[in-house]
Order: C-alpha cells, then structure tokens, then sequence
C-alpha cells in the first residue's frame, strides 16, 4: 500500500488503473442511486486521469526509457518519453469526458449508467496498460480489452444503426487483432521474443521486415481508422455516447497511430524509402477522402468522426515524413515531420473532444443529431456554441489556435522534403502540401457548414426552438477544452521544445537545434517565442480592432431583425440547409462519392449484417471480454 502512494510514475500508474476499475464497478453495483453512482464512475476516473497526467509529465522530463514491473499489478510496463506521450494525449482527454460523464449518468437508465459507467473506465484502464506495454502480447491483450469495451458502449443502444456499427467494429477489431498476432508471430519467429526490447536490438532479414511491416500497419491501421480500413469509424462515434465516442477518437484510435510509429520507426529499425512513400500515400488518401465524405454529413457526430479520419491523415502525413526522412538520412526532416505529427496527435484530442462533448450536449438538450432539423442554437445555448466554434476554427488549424501551430510544422516538414535530393521527395513534397492546403480548404466548409446550420438563422424544428443550456458540467468540460485549445496554440513557442524532445527520442538523434530556443522550424525560419505568441494573438485581434477605429460615426450600430428576402417575409424554409451547402461538391466529386457504393454493393453489406451473424458476433464479445479480464486479474 506504501507503494501506492509514492509520488513516482510507476506507483501512479498503479493506481490509476486499480481506481478505474474499482470505479467503474462501483458504479455498475450502484446503478440505481443516479447521482452517486455517476459522481464514484465520473470523480473515480478524474482522480485516475490526473495521476496519469502527473506520471506522464514526469516520463517526459525524465528522457531515460526504463522497463519494470509495476507496484502490485504483475504487469511489466516500459516507460519512455513516446509513451508518455500517448498517456498525456489520451489522460488529458479522459480527464474532461469524465467531467461530462458525472452529469451525463446522472441523467442515463440504470441499465445504461451501469455499463457505460463500468465499460468506459474499463475502456481507459486498458488503453492505459496498453500505452506502457512492454511486450507484443501485453499490447495485443490490452488493445482487444479496449475495442470489446468499445464495443459494447456502441450497440447498447440496440436499434438497427447500432447494431450494424457495432458489427463493423467487432468485425474489424478482429481481422486488426489477427493482423498483429501474425505480425509480432513472425518476428517471435525471427527473435524468439516478443519483448520490445529484444526486438528493437535483433536484426532481421529485409523480407521479416517487411512483411512484418505491412502486417503491423494493416492492423494498426484497422484501429486507427486508414482508409480504406475506417468502416467501423462514422457510425460507432454516431451510436455510442457523446463522452465515448470522443474516447474514440482521442484514445482508442491513437493507440493505432503510436503502433504504426513503434513498428515504422523504433523495433524494426532504419525503415527503407518505400515503407515511408506508403505511409504518406494512406495519409494523404485519408486526409482528403476523410474531409470530403464529412461535408455530406448531416449527422454532427458521424461529421466529427469523418474528420477524425482527416485528422488521422494528417498526423500520419508526419510519420511518413519521418520514414522518408530516415530512409534519406535527412535528420532534418526526420525530426520536423514526427515533431508535426506527435503535436498534432495531441492537439487533435483537445478540439475534437470538445467538439464531440458540445455534440452531445446539443443531442441532450434536444434530442436531435441531424443538423438539418436545428438551427439557432447558439442564442439558447451560448457556451456551447462558443466553444464548439473554437473547437471548429482550431480543427481547420486557423490561428492563433492549436491546431494551426501543429499543421504549420507540418508544412514546414513538407517544404524540408521538396528540398531533398532524390527526384521522389522533390515530387511528392508540393503534391502532398497542396493535398494538405485542399483538406484545410475543406476544413473551413465544414465551419461554415457545422456552426451555420447548426447555431446561426432560426429553429427549424420544435426541439430546437425549445432548446435550453446543458447541465454546467457538460458545459464546463467543451468550454475548458476550448480555452486549452488557445492557450496550446498561443503557447505553442514555448511548448514545441518538449514534444521535439519526444520526437528525438524516437529517431535517436539530437533535439532540433531551434527547439531549445523557443521554436521548432528550421534555422532559416526560427523566430523568437514572444513575436511568435504576438503575432498569433494579433492576427484575429487586428481585423476587429481597425473595423473599430476606422469606422468612427459613420455607420451606426446595426438594428437586429429578420434577415432581407428581397421583400418578402422570412421564414426558416429560406435558411441554408446542409443538403444545399454541400451540394456544389457532391456534383464536383460524384466519382469519388459513387466508390463508397462500388467498395461496398448492397448485396454483400445485406449478407453482412444478417441478424444470425450479429447475435453470434455479440455472444462471443460477451464470451472473450470474461476471459480476457480473467486474464488480465489473474
């Protein structure tokens, strides 16, 4: 018990699985006292998320990777700066879903308290042993434990949509699972370990590795959503709650992207050019085809999870980068483009959880997902349109935002590979930066399409107009969110330095040089960190304040009213819809939109979902999740 309450990331690590757990079936045990039931689940998980964050800020600062057993737990985890990392992005996120979930049980069925209560801390515990895994068979153990969580979160609602994402998911967690065991068999083969260790120091022949490679990638890429492997993806952050759903994104499908970075970059050693030119091939793929599919959506989470998708691209824009940047011997570029990616991988959960928490607090409050029947929100609840707004202008990286920060590092990484000396680089670097300027471009559609039809003009449906603010919890967690977004984005300067030093304990190599002075661009490009913070508060302040002194008397204060309609009344048939907004590009890119039918033909999706075949699946997700915490506890 001593060892519990030692300050050290080992011992907080410990306990904050051993407090989710613990939660978690407290609170399924006292399912029918709503408020306390869902204060020991919510609080319960706060407590464990601190802890991590704590522990996790001291693995970074720490530097040195260290293997041991944890205190209590016959559990052996390896701590490095990635891994902490990971935990940071993932706890952060947790930290603020958890403070929605205290108000959204409180308001849940019994039933429903009961098993997302247990399943969304079980959910976290095994996505945290899994970050801090020291071998193949823990990470494969613990990455099955949170997709069956996962799971189940997604098809309690058991209508015909949820039993269908549900089956998507349980299917592709399976085929992911199965691609991994082969992956990590072969080099057990090659090594006669699945130790990580043992693994990054054996050398393997180029055939081992590559098809080692293409195993890991294909099923890590099943977790983290690469399309074409995203199926699970749209309708399982759509079915399952709002606070899970942006587990989802911000955890779950990380996990996928560190792996994909373990295996590309740290266990299977140099990886050579082609692996890298895949790599940013799928992401650029991902990130384009992941935007345009989310402006056809009229389902704010099924958007949101779309862009999960682009944002996935992104980040793994900056992975390929860094192959490519190895395989060149461009340490440069290298360090530039895994430094885009990491930082990006963390912004991403900030905004995208803000904005799945301010989704569900407008699902809560109205009972409505489909944009298209809401509209004037944001006068009946002005701090979740505030702060999904942020959140929106940060996910279409627009200064002086997190997310801007991020994707400019990762254009810089892309102006370092169009200056490489090989003809491929020269090539695909201004492709892949004008793809990345065309995802913003969509990006920024999708703010004016999500915030205008959703917030602006007037109700076009009665639980619209009857829409009143959520509860101040859920409140609280979007707007906390959003003020984070801005302060990573106006910080950025000063906190770049720490995930440069992450990247360069990846790639082996010295910290940036123009990191540890504030900035991470490249020498030519490096300017100081107060004109940087200044110049990204200045920019949207500027606007608004020469509006505000040039405009003098000239032009009095606008009148509010209905909106002009050439003369006639207005009504809200006359506001924009979402159909109307998006239909310019679903004509431009109708071949694009016609694959998704090709890629699935109604026959073999009817073939597909058969009840027999959903009930069996269900059955043995009951049946594997026993065994696998009787595993895990014994």
């Amino acid at each position: 018990m001593t060892a519990l309450l030692a300050l050290d990331p080992a011992s907080l690590l410990t306990l904050a699985l051993l407090v989710w757990v613990f939660s978690g079936i407290i609170c399924g045990l006292l399912a029918g006292a709503a408020k306390l039931s869902s204060l020991i689940s919510g609080a319960g998980s706060m407590v464990a998320s601190v802890a991590v964050i704590i522990a996790a800020i001291q693995m970074v600062n720490s530097g040195a990777p260290v293997t041991l057993t944890l205190p209590v737990l016959p559990y052996r985890a390896s701590f490095s700066p990635l891994n902490a990392l990971l935990l940071l992005a993932m706890s952060v996120t947790a930290l603020f879903s958890s403070l929605y979930a205290c108000a959204w049980l409180a308001n849940a069925r019994p039933r429903q308290r009961a098993r997302t209560g247990l399943l969304c801390n079980l959910l976290l515990a095994a996505l945290t042993a899994a970050a801090i895994s020291a071998n193949a068979a823990e990470l494969i153990l613990m990455m099955e434990m949170a997709a069956l969580c996962a799971y189940f979160m997604i098809v309690q609602a058991d209508d015909v949509k949820s039993r269908r994402a549900g089956l998507n998911q349980f299917l592709s967690g399976r085929l992911g699972t199965l691609c991994l065991i082969l992956a990590f068999a072969l080099l057990h083969h090659a090594s006669g370990s699945l130790d990580f260790e043992v693994l990054r120091h054996t050398t393997f022949t180029p055939g081992i590795r590559s098809l080692a490679f293409l195993l890991a990638l294909a099923g890590f890429g099943l977790y983290a959503g690469i399309i074409p492997l995203h199926a699970w993806v749209p309708q399982s952050h759509s079915s399952a709650p709002a606070h899970a759903a942006a587990l989802f994104s911000s955890a779950l499908m990380k996990i996928g992207i560190i792996g994909i970075v373990k295996v590309g970059l740290d266990l299977l050693g140099a990886p050579p050019l082609w692996w890298g030119l895949m790599v940013l091939l799928l992401a650029i793929l991902t990130a384009f085809i992941g935007g345009l599919y989310a402006l056809m959506e009229h389902d704010i989470r099924r958007l949101l999870a779309y862009h999960t998708l682009e944002n996935v691209g992104i980040i793994l824009l900056g992975i390929g980068g860094a192959m490519v940047g190895v395989a060149l011997n461009l340490p440069l570029l290298a360090s530039l483009a895994l430094l885009a990616g990491l930082f990006h991988l963390f912004n991403h959960g900030l905004f995208k959880t803000a904005l799945f928490l301010g989704a569900g607090e407008i699902e809560m409050q109205t009972g409505i997902k489909d944009m298209e029947k809401l509209g004037g929100i944001a006068r009946l609840m002005p701090w979740t349109a505030v702060s999904m707004l942020i959140a929106l202008m940060s996910m279409a990286a627009l200064p002086p935002l997190n997310g801007f920060a991020s994707e400019w590092l990762l254009y810089q990484s892309l102006f370092q590979l169009s200056a490489g000396h090989v003809f491929i680089a020269r090539l695909l670097g201004p492709l892949l930066a004008v793809g990345l300027a065309l995802t913003g471009a969509l990006a920024l559609m999708c703010i004016a399409k999500v915030f205008g039809v959703t917030f602006l003009g007037t109700p076009r449906s009665p639980a619209a107009a009857d829409a009143t603010p959520a509860p101040r919890l859920m409140t609280l967690s979007s707007v906390l969110l959003a003020l984070l977004c801005v302060v990573f984005g106006v910080a950025s300067p000063w906190l770049i330095p720490h995930f440069s030093a992450v990247a360069a304990s990846v790639l082996n190599v010295p910290v940036l040089q123009a990191a540890g002075h504030g900035a991470a661009f490249s020498a030519t490009s490096a300017v100081s960190a107060p004109m940087v913070a200044i110049l990204l508060l200045g920019m949207p302040l500027l606007p608004w304040i020469a509006a505000t002194v040039l405009r003098g008397s000239r032009l009095p204060n606008r009148s509010r009213g209905d909106a002009w309609a050439c003369g006639y009344g207005h009504s809200a048939d006359m506001v924009v819809t979402a159909t109307g907004f998006a239909q310019p590009l679903r004509v431009m890119f109708a071949p694009l939109y016609r694959l998704r039918q090709h890629m699935t033909p109604a026959p073999l999706v009817a073939a597909l979902h058969r009840g027999w075949l959903g009930a069996f699946c269900r059955r043995l997700a009951f049946i594997e999740l026993a065994v696998l915490l009787v595993v895990a506890f014994a």
